[in-house]
């Protein structure tokens, strides 16, 4: 089966295993306690949308189930392979026996991260001795919920420790107890795509906590302080915008954008407070916030990585602008759980905002990045045309 990637990459898994260990580098982190299931597209035999959920209490599987399957359905992929991860993830190492029924942890978003690698090789399903797996009550449901409907179902399987089982296998004898070790690091189709990865700036992060903790912006002492120099800047802006003109304002900031951003590409990134302030505050202008959405012949991962630098140094009462940035970005990238995780912190900050809650939808919706990065730009350009009609109407 081929692994589609980010930006349109491919990797090709030789065994199920090998597309097993693949999955953390296409979400990003490794999953903990987390449902991922994969679509797969038949005819092209390569992966398409990985969706992550916490997994949730015994007490829920029946109604966590029925939405699963309705979320799965509502893709509309070819089939699915299901993937239940324990506490301790994917990472290889380990052994023993499956461990016990796991608590699950607090709940996040569905993470969905729309087109990741593609992998080749056999459609069969992880192997191991059907047994009382952790979750396989919930497994048993969700089979059931998707029974006779659209999506067919691959296979199943449950990691943790570096190990997996199947919830599928009826033999005993082909599928030991103690679990398959996934690949070690370096080999098959997870070091092709934790490669491709590491090129286009991302890294495979231990888990989705870590990932939160990438976009968390500044506490205590460090927050005081930028709040402080965002005031001044904020002052500095507005008294720009009155002897300047607006306009002459917005030009500035995107020239500095693209001046930090060249830097960002060459690996030399260095932010003063002040620029932080300056294109934080910036983003804040709808005008503004557009041409950073669609920043036209910007290196993605340059562009992103400057992004979450400055939201990582923007504090929570300004920071709804540039992560809404960061969550669009994120996600016409593909990168759906870096999508999630900003826009978690939008919506903890203004529940209400329009466009966190609009692309919330979408992610919900799993509308492809293509469609996003499409609408994205006849937005802009339409914007664009609006203002010069305003502008030249002014004139006259």
């Amino acid at each position: 089966m081929k692994i589609r990637e980010h930006l349109n990459g491919t990797a090709t898994a030789a065994d199920p295993g090998d597309l097993l260990a693949a999955i953390p580098h296409l979400m990003g982190f490794h999953p903990q306690s987390s449902v991922v299931v994969v679509h797969v597209d038949l005819e092209e035999r390569r992966t398409g949308t990985l969706l992550r959920l916490d997994l949730p209490a015994a007490d829920d599987y029946e109604s966590y189930a029925a939405q699963l399957a309705t979320r799965i359905e509502y893709g509309q992929p070819d089939g699915v392979i299901l993937v239940c991860y324990g506490d301790d993830g994917a990472p290889p190492g380990g052994g023993g026996p499956p461990p016990g029924a796991l608590a699950a942890e607090p709940s996040h978003p569905p993470d969905a991260v729309p087109g990741g690698p593609q992998a080749a090789g056999t459609a069969a399903t992880p192997g191991v001795a059907r047994g009382e797996l952790p979750h396989q009550a919930l497994i048993e449901l969700v089979l059931g919920e998707l029974t006779d409907g659209p999506v067919a179902v691959l296979g199943t399987a449950y990691v943790d420790g570096g190990r997996w089982w199947t919830y599928d296998c009826d033999h005993p004898g082909c599928c030991p107890a103690e679990g398959v070790p996934l690949p070690e690091p370096g080999l098959g189709a997870a070091a092709d795509v934790a490669a491709r990865a590491a090129l286009a700036g991302r890294r495979t992060l231990s888990s989705r906590r870590e990932l939160e903790d990438s976009l968390r912006g500044p506490s205590g002492a460090d927050e005081k302080a930028m709040a402080g120099v965002f005031e001044r800047v904020d002052r500095e802006l507005a008294a720009e915008a009155l002897t300047d003109g607006v306009e002459v304002l917005r030009g500035r900031t995107l020239a500095l954008a693209r001046l930090l951003l060249a830097r960002s590409a060459e690996g030399r990134l260095e932010l003063s407070d002040d620029d932080v302030a300056r294109l934080s505050l910036g983003a804040a202008d709808l005008l503004v916030r557009d041409r950073f959405i669609a920043f036209d012949g910007a290196d993605p991962a340059a562009w992103l990585g400057l992004l979450t630098a400055l939201a990582r140094r923007t504090p929570d009462a300004r920071a709804a602008a540039i992560c809404s940035v960061v969550a669009w970005v994120a996600y016409q990238q593909g990168d759906g759980a870096v999508a999630n995780v900003a826009l978690d912190r939008v919506l903890s900050i203004d529940p209400r905002h329009t466009m966190a809650v609009l692309l919330r939808d979408c992610l919900d919706g799993q509308v492809s990045p293509g469609h996003i990065t499409a609408l994205t730009r006849e937005a802009v350009r339409a914007a664009e045309r609006a203002r010069k009609e305003v502008s030249a109407a002014g004139a006259a």
